[in-house]
């Protein structure tokens, strides 16, 4: 609901709307729809003087604890942005709020809104929560937009959540703060989240990952300590007091579940560097993890899965594939299910983006390697060395096996090459499974290639630029295999000029910068100093908003051709706006 008028052209109209008489100014026919829904609700806004709210035995524990994971993960980059995020129930209750500064905070306590606040329409009037579910859409409403008068300094960007398969309303999840420039542009980031949060959702409603939050939900029961339940496809869930947890913690529990070899239903007592752990194994891959005390580094467990003493395994093949962001999760799950269709599978990315390791299911090193891969894997490169018909005589001869063949680098094929593994692929008969990694700029041209292969699913990897979030646990992972014992830990700064980053050579270029550091003899916390000159000189890193901002006007441009004013258009801004985003983000001289 962008705000389209002036301001007192916009409270005339208003005004109007409320004592149902003839209107000068026309704002959105939803906007006008909601301040009647208002009226008859609740009559005039000087009637609503305060937020009411309800006690905490009618908030939703389930809803609340199955979202609280990612919530947080995105929670944690608004530190600095003024920015606060609300999750609420269905009927507009507010199940948690999360703030990442003082002026987020006091915003919220200026208008009242607190775990247990009820924001539906029917109590407060047209707002962000309430007008999202009431209209099951993305809305932003503004200032004099809002019903009740002391919303007028506020702008709520809010979006129903819907449950992906049944469609009906779980919630909804808001983005607000006091009015300022900039907050045209949360629409879409708010998209994201939610997009983000219905993949989630997806992840749960598996078979395996309901096994994990029922676990979870009945230690959650029997325990007032921080639980963690890790499950299918790195789904992770944890309760409120999990979420003080660090990441590095986070991630010592995750490797003790991977590496877990207990009994199903035998809770074992297992020790990381940090915590002590009463790790439960509810089935492969589904774990809970109850943090009974912070142990010392030189503690010992009393349990048959103990960590004590260990130092981090060393093949990087052994730390399987490291990533939780829900770019790259929903990638490994549409890999899983694509396995199961007919033609080849085709993984394409950016270089050095990850799509090996995708295609074989285990990390794969710059040397071009998975130790102990079941696969065959044939470089399309070396038809270059040993002749065309050669590498097709290789192919041919391996449809004929039993093991999954992976075609590495398609897109070095020449015409004659590809037409002819294109003709091998569509004659043979019950041939193994077949991957294709094509590196490639965008999707359009890796799906343009996919064609010329005969067809076939295709799955693009996110670049690393993308799924910024997972760049500690890719370098605490390479760290470990490259400098193990040497400590060389992100320090949040640093992390921080990491994350706004390009990353042209994505998880190739991450690695050789760990490789670069561990050969130079660093030890210990590494800080912007130690990093090479040409990142510390660059620009400091955009915020995930301004990474957001940046990624729509790309978008819009693309589908509006380069026509600014288009652009503008599809996003629901000033071409105005438009343009001084892009002079802003270096997107034009």
């Amino acid at each position: 609901m962008p705000d389209r008028s002036a301001p007192d052209a916009l409270a005339a109209a208003k005004d109007a709307v409320l004592n149902e008489t003839p209107a000068t100014a026309a704002p959105a026919p939803a906007l006008v729809d909601s301040w009647r829904r208002s009226r008859d609700a609740l009559g005039v806004p000087s009637n609503v003087r305060d937020v009411p709210h309800v006690g905490e035995e009618l908030l939703d524990a389930h809803l609340l604890e199955m979202m609280r994971s990612p919530l947080q993960r995105f929670a944690d980059t608004l530190d600095g942005t003024g920015l606060g995020l609300l999750l609420s129930d269905a009927n507009g209750r507010i199940l948690e709020r999360w703030v990442g500064d003082r002026a987020a905070s006091a915003h919220f306590d200026k208008v009242g809104t607190f775990r247990g606040s009820v924001l539906s329409e029917e109590s407060v009037g047209t707002n962000g929560v309430g007008t999202a579910l009431a209209t099951r859409a993305l809305v932003q409403v503004r200032g004099a937009e809002h019903f009740a008068d002391f919303y007028q300094r506020a702008v709520c960007t809010g979006a129903p959540l819907l449950h992906p398969i049944t469609g009906s309303t779980l919630g909804s999840v808001t983005l607000s703060s006091e009015i300022s420039p900039g907050t045209a542009l949360l629409r879409p980031l708010l998209q994201t989240i939610v997009d983000r949060l219905r993949q989630h959702i997806l992840d749960v409603e598996t078979p395996a990952s309901r096994q994990a939050l029922e676990g979870f939900i009945q230690a959650v029961r029997r325990y007032s300590e921080p639980v963690v339940a890790v499950g299918h496809n790195g789904l992770v869930i944890q309760n409120a007091l999990a979420s003080k947890l660090s990441p590095a913690q986070l991630q010592e529990i995750q490797e003790a579940c991977r590496e877990a070899g207990a009994p199903q239903g035998a809770p074992t007592l297992v020790t990381t560097n940090s915590l002590q752990l009463e790790l439960t194994t509810l089935a492969e891959d589904n774990h809970v993890a109850v943090v009974l005390t912070s142990a010392p580094r030189t503690s010992t467990s009393t349990g048959s899965n103990s960590n004590a003493g260990r130092t981090p395994p060393a093949p990087l093949p052994g730390l399987g594939l490291v990533g939780r962001t829900p770019e790259w999760l929903s990638v490994l799950q549409q890999v899983a299910r694509a396995r199961e269709e007919d033609g080849p599978l085709v993984i394409a990315g950016e270089p050095g983006a990850g799509k090996m390791s995708i295609a074989t299911g285990r990390a794969w090193s710059v040397a071009g390697s998975a130790d102990g891969s079941p696969d065959v894997v044939l470089d399309a490169a070396e038809s270059h060395v040993i002749g065309v018909q050669a590498w097709l005589a290789g192919v041919a001869q391996h449809l004929t096996g039993s093991r999954r063949l992976v075609v590495h680098g398609a897109e070095t094929l020449d015409p004659a090459a590809l037409a002819g593994l294109r003709s091998l692929l569509a004659h043979a008969s019950a041939a193994p499974p077949v991957v294709v990694t094509v590196s490639a700029s965008d999707q359009t041209e890796a799906e343009t290639l996919a064609v010329r292969l005969g067809g076939g699913r295709v799955v693009w990897v996110p670049p690393l630029r993308e799924r910024a979030a997972d760049l500690p646990e890719l370098w605490n992972s390479f760290a470990r295999v490259l400098a193990p014992g040497a400590g060389m830990v992100l320090r949040p700064e640093a992390l921080n000029l990491l994350r706004g980053h390009q990353w042209s050579g994505n998880l190739t270029e991450l690695r050789l910068l760990v490789s670069r550091l561990a050969r130079s003899g660093k030890t210990g916390p590494v800080g912007i100093s130690d990093l090479p000159g040409a990142l510390r000189e660059s620009t400091p890193g955009l915020s995930l908003i301004e990474q957001v901002e940046v990624r729509a006007i790309r978008q819009a441009l693309q589908e509006a051709g380069g026509n600014r004013a288009r652009a503008a258009e599809i996003l629901g801004v000033s071409r105005a706006t438009v343009y001084r985003k892009m002079k802003t983000y270096r997107l034009i001289g």
